[in-house]
């Protein structure tokens, strides 16, 4: 295809937009306290039905979707344990297509929202979707009827955003599905994902401490946010719909609000009223980004955490920027140059600051003896980060849900009384509700965030940057979509091409299949890559080099002779012949392959799937790691400084026998380490067993 100038490009993108669902602009026309004349407001959205359709028809994410409830359960060796992970496994769906007609089908979404600073003076701004925000005017600011205003607007702009939906909420909607089953589907609003001032836009509450009722999910009186023991009825749209309705026929202002107050209610309509199977209070849910890692750690306890350190003087501070800048890197872990007087407005940075570096930078600083105050802050951020992990667990059972539970118990007992710390009571009733936190983490659609700037600094003229942006969105989505189509069709393709013959035969038995890869003449090693891979690799070298090179590391002193030894007693001890019977003794021109890279494949505590590792060694100092031929088998073999004993001993484990990886960090100047149980998920679960199981205390 020839394009000659800018126009054929243009055109035949616009020919090409109809693929992906356009934006529709609205103007909402809304009065402000009784003035004569109406303020008017755009709304870009795209339809939901419309986009839900496309991803129906889409062969890459139909086979994803599930229709259904579903209740799983685990054998444990002892009983079934029922867990939950995606919404489609845990409560509310359940509740909901408990309520369909026969045959029908609920299709739940999960909606976003939150606003960003497109410039850097902060004045252009995105929300939601796209859609401009009402600015506050000096002349009304802070008066509770231009509050009442503001919410009428976002919620009459997020009106048209749902308007399909929920019409289609009450009679349900026929649709063809890719493999040509029609199915019923009602569509509901399941998760409302924000943070706590959007929530309280989403429910027209007064998200604040100073009002009686500060909760957006539950009634608790704002006097008892300390206590996590209690609970509360729950804030539900019949009931908040009745208490507007009857607001409406009070006769004076001053009685709507005295109405109102009971429950800290806006006098507006809410939109999610016209959703059937939704209540708005239900689907609001625990925000993890915002909440915890944007929230209670970085305003809060990371605040006073240098606070108490900056009482101790600069030379305390020094000890632990140190401290900070020795602590290993890790795979997958941000690990910025400075932390101190420096701020950071990307969640993820916060969160991988308080989770592996914080505490072990400053447990020794902190002490009970210097810094009374602090040693029990840093207690407090140990029970955060216990709290935050169950929090953020991919898979949970009734098992960890309780330990959860009894965490915050412990936490809010040592904290003041807040309301973004009061919702992290709410965490666990959310993940039985509908699946776990990262279903309706904010985290990451925080990242649409860096695309919006991006767009509006380099590709607007920031005049009308609305129909702009939106415009490039879309561009993008339509590019995405054809290339994924070219990606298909070329494997597509590809199969067809394939040689049959090189499939597995009918009689072959995949079970006893075993893949011999060549590494040399004669050379043949079993693949062990469902376990480990071993790669970066070097140049084959003799022995008598890899001694010479590394004479400074005693780890390597008499390598070949103590590796005679080690092999001359692992293999009879895994029942593997010596080569012609006669024991191993290399020569110093033998040649072995050193390599410097090793993932490490396991199973995970948390939800029993694959996960991986890469260049770490559970427990131990990785000194070498290296191939070597014995006979005419190859070897994977790893030297290894375990931390239990002298520095000056080395050991050689075979790398098919490591599980998986840990982190581990000096204590101060002592010869002993700290494993790091807070890098993931899955250590946290192992470190914990290993405690209970030598009966060691697991909470502070």
């Amino acid at each position: 295809m020839l394009f000659k100038n800018y126009k054929d490009i243009h055109s035949l993108w616009e020919v090409a937009l109809h693929r992906v669902t356009k934006f529709t602009k609205e103007v909402i026309l809304v009065t402000y306290n009784g003035d004569s004349v109406s303020r008017d407001y755009e709304v870009h959205y795209r339809d939901l039905w419309d986009l839900a359709a496309d991803m129906l028809r889409n062969p890459c994410l139909f086979p994803h979707f599930s229709f259904d409830a579903h209740h799983f359960s685990k054998f444990d060796g002892a009983t079934f344990v029922h867990f939950v992970d995606k919404p489609f496994t845990a409560q509310d769906i359940w509740d909901i297509q408990s309520q369909l007609p026969p045959g029908a089908k609920p299709l739940a979404y999960i909606l976003y929202a939150d606003k960003t600073k497109l410039s850097s003076f902060g004045t252009a701004k995105g929300y939601l979707v796209y859609a401009h925000l009402v600015e506050d005017e000096k002349l009304y600011s802070g008066k509770p009827s231009w509050v009442n205003f503001k919410n009428t607007v976002w919620h009459q702009s997020f009106a048209w955003i749902i308007s399909l939906l929920a019409s289609k909420s009450q009679t349900g909607q026929w649709f063809e599905c890719l493999v040509g089953i029609k199915h019923w589907f009602f569509l509901c609003i399941l998760i409302l994902s924000a943070d706590f001032e959007e929530q309280g836009v989403f429910d027209y509450i007064f998200c604040s401490c100073v009002i009686l009722w500060p909760c957006p999910v539950c009634l608790i009186p704002r006097d008892e946010l300390w206590d996590a023991s209690k609970t509360y009825r729950q804030r539900t749209s019949k009931e908040s719909r009745a208490l507007v309705n009857t607001a409406h026929a009070k006769e004076t202002l001053e009685e709507r609000e005295a109405l109102l107050k009971e429950q800290s209610l806006h006098f507006i309509e809410n939109v999610f009223w016209a959703v059937a199977f939704t209540c708005v209070f239900r689907a609001l849910s625990h925000d993890r980004c915002h909440f915890n890692h944007g929230g209670l750690w970085s305003c809060h306890l990371w605040v006073k955490v240098q606070k108490y350190l900056g009482i101790l003087g600069r030379e305390a501070v020094s000890q632990v920027n140190k401290s900070y800048e020795k602590f290993p890197r890790w795979w997958n872990l941000k690990h910025p140059n400075k932390v101190f007087s420096v701020t950071f407005t990307d969640c993820s940075v916060h969160e991988d600051i308080s989770k592996v570096m914080i505490i072990y930078a400053m447990h020794d600083v902190l002490t009970e003896h210097d810094s009374l105050l602090g040693y029990l802050l840093l207690r407090c951020v140990c029970l955060y980060l216990e709290m935050d992990i169950y929090a953020a667990l991919e898979v949970h059972t009734s098992d960890t849900i309780s330990e959860g539970q009894h965490t915050i118990q412990a936490f809010m007992a040592l904290m003041g009384n807040f309301p973004k710390l009061y919702m992290s009571t709410h965490i666990f009733d959310d993940i039985e509700a509908k699946g776990t936190s990262c279903n309706y983490n904010t985290k990451p659609n925080e990242q649409m965030h860096s695309h919006l700037k991006d767009w509006y600094l380099n590709w607007t003229n920031f005049k009308n940057i609305t129909e702009q942006i939106l415009h490039i969105d879309h561009w993008l989505h339509v590019a995405d979509d054809i290339s994924r189509h070219i990606s298909d069709f070329n494997e597509y393709s590809q199969l067809k091409l394939k040689d049959t013959g090189d499939n597995l035969q009918e009689d072959d038995d995949p079970e006893d299949t075993v893949t011999a890869i060549e590494d040399g003449p004669g050379i043949v090693s079993l693949d062990p890559s469902l376990h480990i891979k071993l790669g970066s690799k070097q140049a084959a070298q003799t022995f008598a080099f890899i001694e010479s090179a590394h004479q400074a590391d005693v780890g390597l002193t008499n390598f070949r002779i103590k590796l005679n030894d080690f092999l001359n007693t692992f293999l009879p001890a895994c029942n593997i012949l010596l080569p012609g019977g006669k024991r191993i003794h290399f020569k110093s021109d033998d040649l072995i392959t050193e390599c410097r890279f090793l993932q490490v494949n396991y199973e995970s505590l948390v939800d029993w799937q694959q996960h991986t590792d890469y260049l770490r060694i559970i427990l131990g100092h990785l000194i070498f790691l290296f191939e070597c031929a014995v006979g005419n088998d190859l070897f994977s073999l790893a030297l290894v400084h375990p931390f239990d004993l002298n520095l000056f001993r080395a050991e050689f484990f075979s790398v098919r026998s490591i599980i998986c990886g840990a982190l581990l960090v000096q204590d101060g100047n002592s010869l002993d380490y700290l494993i790091v149980d807070t890098t993931d998920m899955d250590m946290f679960l192992h470190v914990r067993a290993m405690h209970l199981q030598a009966g060691h205390p697991v909470r502070i």
